[in-house]
């Protein structure tokens, strides 16, 4: 894609233009059903009329987390909680040693996305619940014994979460969490928790944040999944967690800067086969490939669809 494309985005129709010419069929290939991959287009314009600050972000940062959010086949959310794009203010070193704010959009997967993506997996159930002071709770050895009193007309304040995920091949995956060590989590690591996006905020009267922080750290419970791993990877680049050094190379994060990403893109877009493309993705070094995943799998789409016309 060409500087002079990316610079053209100045409104939620340019943005809808640009993703429906240079990535539909790879957004058709993420959904399999071009009726989904409208849908997906529309909901962009719907997310960017909603947070018009989107549309000051950088051009590349916008269509890189919407381009992500595709190829994990969710959609941008309104009431559905799946996923979301949100635009930060980053500061970014400048090559004379002075820094420069630049609004940049950001990936967040969203708590339902994340069930969603466990379900996908192959998870059998899910269970993800609130604490109140007044609930009959226990967490022994694993084993979470919760009796609420559902109507009862006050059970007290929130005091922490859990989540209970159950494996189709058997087998049962608990998490629990106080309140303290949720709003911590939150207060550390996520660039969302003071922002006027925020949905830590008090407009989340179901603690959907609680549950979300507690299920991701249930995630290191369950057996690997490349798709789960890198949704919850691309939701902390905007939380700015950074997994264990061992695991980095699993959660398939520490992107560098998309301006150190510019060369290396326009590699991968210049593929045409399969080999190529694995080639050229072999070459890259390992801390460019996290941030360029959105980059690999549309072109990857995008040249298997031309071979798919050539068959037919």
């Amino acid at each position: 894609m060409s500087t002079k494309q990316q610079l053209a985005i100045r409104t939620e129709t340019d943005l809808k233009q640009v993703l429906a010419k240079e990535y539909m069929k790879a957004i058709e290939n993420f959904f399999g059903d071009p009726q989904l991959a409208r849908e997906f287009l529309s909901n962009v314009v719907a997310s960017t009329q909603r947070t018009p600050k989107l549309l000051e972000c950088t051009p590349e940062s916008l269509l890189n987390s919407f381009v992500t959010m595709a190829s994990l086949k969710l959609m941008p959310s309104g009431v559905s909680g799946e996923a979301f794009v949100l635009p930060y203010d980053n500061k970014k070193k400048l090559p004379n040693g002075t820094y420069e704010v630049v609004k940049e959009a950001q990936f967040q997967l969203g708590y339902q996305g994340l069930v969603t993506l466990f379900y996908r997996a192959g998870a059998k159930s899910i269970v993800a619940e609130i604490v109140r002071k007044a609930d009959e709770f226990s967490f022994v050895n694993g084993q979470i014994t919760h009796s609420p009193d559902v109507f009862a007309d006050d059970r007290g304040e929130a005091i922490g979460a859990y989540v209970i995920v159950e494996l189709q091949g058997g087998g049962r995956i608990s998490k629990a969490m106080s309140k303290k060590d949720i709003l911590a989590i939150g207060e550390k690591f996520s660039k969302t928790y003071k922002s006027d996006f925020s949905p830590w905020k008090s407009n989340d009267p179901e603690l959907w944040m609680w549950k979300k922080t507690v299920l991701k750290q249930a995630a290191k419970l369950v057996p690997k999944n490349e798709t789960i791993h890198r949704a919850i990877a691309e939701d902390n680049k905007g939380d700015g967690i950074m997994p264990a050094r061992e695991e980095r190379s699993n959660w398939q994060i520490e992107a560098p800067t998309a301006m150190d990403l510019t060369e290396h893109r326009e590699a991968l877009e210049a593929c045409t086969t399969a080999a190529q493309l694995e080639r050229v993705w072999a070459d890259l070094p390992g801390d460019a490939k996290a941030g360029l995943t959105a980059t690999r799998d549309a072109v990857k789409a995008m040249i298997c669809k031309e071979a798919e016309a050539v068959i037919d």
